[in-house]
């Protein structure tokens, strides 16, 4: 079967890359072709006034970026690397009309959206008809895999555009049990709760990937995508109760925490062996968190408010409710049951075979 997958990948995001990697790899050992759908993607800009604060802010971000200009391009190119050796895309197309009217939109026989946030609407219309999957043959099969929402919080016009395309879905599973509850209630279709992609894939498959890393082990391994407050307590009880050093990943020119070791240069099989020696993971990323627990490490997953769904909803699957730590609280930071580990492994193992399975369906 040809399958097309419309996905987020680009930039220099760790997880959106991994998540698409995985999903594609695993449509291909079931037997059939697969392309990402690569098209143009800018989003909204803020609207309004900058205040004085986000102004200077905003001249910081740009002032390290020139200041780590030559980490920044190599990250770049590690990303770019990356896609053009391991992952097969579509041509670049601009826009959804320039799609729909390539024939070649039309020879797929199986459209796929998923995971990571396709289902945000909050990027130009054109690049949500693609998640949407608005677009190839109507004879074609259509399903999502693990979609993610930013927001449950869809104005009723974005409802009944959601509920219009996915009348026309073979199959809906979402990553989240809150979002799959979400489009359950407004659509009154039938959803299913599928882990995210980057557990399709085993811990072997992915040290496989892995690249060793310029910082022997055991570390503290610290990854995140936006600043947490607490983040840099945690690393740092870690490192007073094993004296262990501070690993720190960037992807960005942002210097999130103090740390032993900050790198804004690591490529993605770096990571990937940055994550395979680490003796524990702090991070307030949700791929952060994920590939940690693929990994099969003590993970610290900081979340900002009570409300953090993604990360919460996949600390809760695993049974890792105790490590999950909240900014802005004074919760006891709790010091890892080993025997939770063991109990994570049969965990991805189940969830692994119900994702897999979910595809054979849709697949078939």
């Amino acid at each position: 079967m040809k399958t097309i997958t419309t996905t987020y990948y680009f930039g220099t995001n760790y997880g959106a890359t991994l998540q698409a990697y995985a999903l594609q790899q695993t449509i291909k050992s079931l037997g059939h072709e697969n392309e990402i759908l690569d098209i143009v993607s800018v989003p909204e800009k803020a609207k309004g006034d900058f205040s004085p604060i986000q102004l200077i802010k905003k001249w910081y971000i740009r002032y390290l970026s020139f200041k780590r200009r030559r980490q920044c391009a190599i990250l770049r190119q590690h990303f770019a690397d990356f896609h053009k050796r391991y992952m097969g895309f579509t041509r670049k197309y601009a826009s959804m009309d320039e799609l729909r009217s390539d024939p070649k939109s039309l020879e797929y026989d199986c459209l796929i959206t998923g995971s990571d946030q396709v289902w945000n609407l909050r990027t130009k219309p054109d690049f949500v008809d693609s998640r949407l999957l608005l677009f190839g043959s109507k004879s074609s099969r259509r399903f999502s895999y693990a979609a993610s929402l930013e927001e449950l919080n869809y104005t009723e016009e974005q409802k009944d555009r959601v509920k219009e395309a996915l009348r026309h879905f073979n199959g809906i599973s979402l990553r989240e049990e809150s979002a799959r509850v979400y489009i359950e209630s407004f659509t009154g279709l039938k959803c299913e709760r599928i882990i995210d992609p980057v557990f399709l894939l085993s811990k072997e498959d992915w040290t496989k990937l892995a690249r060793n890393p310029r910082i022997q082990g055991p570390y503290i391994l610290c990854y995140q995508v936006l600043r947490n407050t607490r983040m840099e307590e945690v690393a740092y009880r870690l490192k007073e109760a094993t004296g262990y050093p501070i690993v720190s990943i960037c992807n960005s020119s942002i210097r999130w925490i103090r740390a032993d070791y900050t790198f804004f240069d690591v490529s993605i099989e770096e990571f990937l062996g940055f994550y395979s020696h680490a003796a524990f993971i702090v991070s307030a990323s949700f791929h952060g968190v994920a590939m940690g627990l693929v990994f099969e490490k003590p993970v610290y997953a900081m979340v900002k408010n009570i409300r953090a769904d993604r990360i919460r909803n996949l600390m809760n699957i695993m049974n890792l409710q105790s490590y999950i730590v909240v900014q802005d609280t004074k919760d006891e930071i709790v010091e890892y049951d080993r025997v939770k580990i063991e109990q994570m492994k049969a965990i991805i193992e189940e969830e692994r075979e119900k994702g897999i399975d979910f595809l054979r369906k849709m697949l078939s």
